[in-house]
């Protein structure tokens, strides 16, 4: 990673700096200019305010697909996808995805262009019901060169509702009901929304309650401790201010109830006490975006402010039990900027965010009380410069400076700058085949947990009877700890045939081969071994891994009238390169099979979905448990007449682990659910 201590730019007069040139940008368009329409959000991945089609090399998982699977996270909708696979364990709110082999502070999540840093301990990050989704798309691999810390292992960008999304026609109000039941731990969930536009003005409310009891995992065995309460809210509004400006401000809350482990991938135990949790989730985001030079300039300026609370109950802890309290405030600036000239199509803006980590640690033996922050600022720019139609040259760059510094430790505080370079080649080889070639930086930096956490780990006891007193690990601070750095090579091919037997089917299909590098990982270690007894007495954070993550994707999509078939590949293989060992947590490879059919003039489609799991047999040494193989295979059908009375209705099925598979995730600890039927009726008006 390059270091550069001279560029200081404030964020604010960055800020101003970039809106002005946006809005000087749109002075200079014509006035008179025809309504231009603003480009579908399908690449917010790629941070392109003006991309109006889909990019190949990103992963979207779109509503339809989202209404068909009836997913109970966010990290479930992605699980069909090659070398992505569902973590966290059994219990749905604290599921993420493993993304080539890295996941949780390694992958970046966003919603709506706003980032969500929330991260502590065994807590669940993805704070969000799918209900209130639009789409989801995944950006493989590292991409700092857009987005800055965090996105080594890839992007994560959803995208909620809107009126404009759910509005029919030439309709200016419209409403709907939903109610969803499941056989797998009796969840049931009730959503309404109400939408409409007035004028220049869209709005949309869309509110959702849930419920589950214990899940069960396959072959009936209850998971205790696993049921929870959810209540989901989006409010938002947006003012067409003219033919080429727009601002669109939503809320959005979210509140969880549960009594899980403290390590939710766990069962209840010594060392994973019983927590009574309340968590919220509120965040407010106000986008603004402006169209000037007669469309070949579009500005997206977003604002946003998130609100993660963590409240914490260990009821058989102590005498009277133990409260915690963890609280995550984000708040940060956005300007994405896209202007077609001299020569190429240029993506450029800024970010700056600012996180506060708050937490109160009640008891004894337990660790201390944090109060520190983490001030990152960044500029990026990227072009694409096209040659003849076929030949598109992609560099790029971003500078990331960070900053942090904990209230509890003297000279805690910490700075650093990182510099991210990348550079994508494509060739338009014939009229049915591209071929890319791609090279992109990234980096992490440490998070505050990470440097300076301290106090007592875990106890284990009263050692007095031996003249030892009280034994307990403690955490040491590591502010000095390096920011992880990954290096990614890519080689990629995507293939579209169309008329191929008749003349209206279409063949798609794309592989990609890839080798990410990424050194000073961040571990949590524990060290130094008490003399006499042998147990290690600290536990700290250590950069220690140089790891190598190689693989292989394929995915191959076929339409023809009402059919479509799918088939898609992924492998990936995870090293230490420090003594050539395999590392943890990495996906076993994995085929899925898709086949979907459409019956009544459309109306109603059927499908089926086989996933098949090899067994992981690339483990550390000191891995001892073993993770066989196992084929699952998920089912659905849903009905939405086109015309007549029953317009308007949906009716939905989605059956998952349809055999009811007794399976495991690759380096996971519990078993994963059983047998789920899942119905679902909804009616829009």
């Amino acid at each position: 990673m390059d270091h550069i201590k001279s560029l200081r730019i404030h964020p604010l007069t960055a800020a101003v700096l970039a809106l002005g040139a946006s809005t000087a940008a749109a002075e200079e368009g014509n006035a008179d200019q025809p309504i231009i329409q603003f480009g579908e959000v399908l690449v917010a991945a790629d941070r392109n305010p003006a991309a109006k089609e889909k990019d190949e090399s990103i992963v979207v998982v779109e509503r339809t697909r989202l209404e068909e699977q009836q997913p109970e996270s966010i990290a479930q909708t992605l699980k069909y996808e090659p070398n992505i696979e569902v973590v966290g364990g059994p219990r749905y709110s604290n599921q993420s995805p493993n993304i080539r082999g890295l996941s949780d502070t390694r992958v970046l999540q966003t919603i709506d262009g706003a980032r969500q840093n929330f991260n502590s301990g065994h807590r669940g990050t993805y704070q969000l019901d799918p209900e209130l989704l639009k789409q989801v798309e995944v950006k493989k691999g590292p991409a700092s060169s857009l987005w800055g810390s965090g996105a080594i292992g890839g992007v994560v960008a959803m995208s909620t509702k809107s009126a404009s999304d759910l509005l029919n026609g030439d309709d200016t109000f419209g409403g709907s009901v939903k109610e969803e039941l499941g056989t797998n731990g009796n969840s049931t969930e009730t959503t309404v929304a109400a939408y409409g536009l007035s004028g220049d003005f869209d709005y949309l409310l869309n509110a959702s309650v849930s419920e589950n009891d214990n899940v069960e995992i396959g072959g009936g065995e209850e998971l205790a401790d696993s049921a929870g309460e959810n209540t989901a809210l989006l409010a938002r509004g947006g003012l067409k201010i003219s033919d080429n400006q727009r601002v669109d401000i939503s809320f959005r809350h979210n509140n969880r109830d549960e009594a899980v482990p403290s390590n939710p991938n766990a069962n209840v135990g010594t060392s994973s006490p019983l927590v009574e949790r309340d968590i919220t989730d509120q965040n407010v985001t106000a986008n603004y975006w402006v169209q000037a030079l007669e469309g070949k300039h579009t500005s997206r300026f977003t604002v946003y402010r998130n609100d993660t609370q963590f409240e914490e109950f260990r009821p058989t802890q102590g005498e009277d039990g133990q409260n915690d309290n963890t609280e995550v405030t984000t708040t940060g600036i956005a300007i994405n900027n896209a202007t077609e000239g001299f020569g190429a199509q240029w993506v450029y803006g800024l970010d700056w965010y600012q996180d506060d980590v708050a937490t109160v640690r009640d008891g004894d033996n337990r660790p201390e009380n944090m109060n520190a922050d983490t001030d990152v600022m960044g500029i990026y720019a990227q072009a694409a410069f096209t040659f003849g139609d076929i030949f598109t040259l992609t560099p790029g760059v971003r500078y990331d400076r960070f900053e942090a510094e904990s209230q509890q430790l003297e000279d805690s505080a910490r700075n650093d700058s990182a510099v991210s370079p990348s550079l994508s080649a494509e060739i338009k080889a014939t009229e049915w085949l591209s071929l890319s070639a791609s090279y992109a930086t990234a980096f992490r930096a440490p998070g505050v947990e990470e440097m300076y956490t301290q106090g007592t780990h875990f106890a284990y006891g009263d050692f007095s009877f031996m003249g030892l007193g009280f034994l307990a690990n403690t955490f040491i601070p590591n502010p000095d700890l390096e920011a992880e750095e990954a290096k990614n090579v890519e080689l990629r091919a995507d293939i579209a045939f169309s008329g191929l037997a008749t003349s209206e089917d279409q063949l798609t299909v794309s592989t990609a081969v890839f080798r990410n590098k990424v050194d000073n990982f961040i571990e949590q270690v524990v060290i130094n071994p008490h003399f006499m007894l042998g147990f290690p007495m600290n536990t700290t954070y250590l950069n220690v891994d140089k790891a190598e993550l190689k693989g292989f994707e394929l995915g191959v999509n076929y339409l023809v009238s009402d059919l479509e078939l799918g088939m898609n590949y992924g492998q990936t293989e995870g090293k230490d390169l420090s003594d050539d060992s395999y590392l943890s947590n990495i996906p076993a490879d994995k085929v899925v099979l898709d086949v979907g059919h459409y019956f009544l003039q459309r109306d109603l489609k059927a499908g089926l979905r086989t996933t098949f799991i090899s067994a992981q047999e690339q483990l550390p040494e000191e891995e001892t448990r073993e993770f066989g193989k196992y084929n699952l295979t998920d089912a659905y059908v849903t009905w939405e007449p086109a015309t007549g009375s029953l317009n308007g209705l949906k009716l939905g099925l989605a059956v998952d682990n349809l055999t009811d598979e007794e399976y495991r995730v690759a380096f996971q600890e519990l078993y994963m659910p059983g047998r789920n039927i899942k119905l679902s009726a909804s009616y829009r008006f």
